[in-house]
């Protein structure tokens, strides 16, 4: 997708985290909608490159990446935290049977969240996910998305120590807090 194609309002991590994981050679990119990642969705949802499937459950990107595994291949999950409660059995799958995947999480459920429900995998996800051998990392600004990535796919897909996966929490700081009424739907 070239520059010119990418929306006025794209965030400025997205084209850089979109090349990042081209550069990791990830071929399978499985996400749940989420408003989030959606300029980054769009560019991937674009990329010839890629192969990019609509999951109905988070636990599917975690199989997902298994099978990519297995056959050889690259998978990353895009997800927001509330996802990581719903696929939390599934995270040890990639632990105990060592498969290599990348994760991309946005965090709901932190400063300025107004929606009650997103607070407690808000504040649990990072430590859910360690408890389940996946190694977390957090980016806390819009320039650190990118090199975060970098950094967790090189560890996940070419490190000689690290076995499972490896995910990037984007903070809500960085995504900025969705709007909520109790009369939301």
């Amino acid at each position: 997708m070239s520059g010119s194609q990418a929306g006025a309002d794209e965030p400025g991590w997205v084209a850089s985290t979109h090349q990042a994981l081209l550069d990791a050679g990830i071929t399978v990119v499985g996400h749940v909608p989420d408003g989030g990642l959606s300029h980054l969705i769009v560019r991937l949802e674009a990329d010839d490159r890629l192969r990019v499937v609509r999951l109905t459950t988070e636990e599917e990107g975690v199989a997902m990446m298994a099978g990519v595994h297995m056959g050889g291949g690259r998978g990353a999950l895009l997800m927001q935290s509330s996802g990581v409660g719903n696929c939390t059995n599934m995270l040890g799958l990639l632990h105990t049977c060592h498969v290599s995947g990348f994760i991309l999480v946005t965090m709901r459920g932190q400063e300025d969240e107004a929606n009650p429900w997103q607070k407690p995998m808000g504040e649990a996800a990072g430590e859910t996910m360690t408890l389940m051998g996946v190694d977390v990392r957090r980016a806390d600004s819009s320039d650190g998305v990118a090199a975060n990535v970098t950094r967790a796919c090189a560890d996940t897909f070419t490190g000689t120590e690290h076995t499972g996966a490896t995910a990037v929490l984007i903070e809500q700081s960085v995504i900025g807090a969705k709007q909520f009424s109790g009369d939301d739907k």
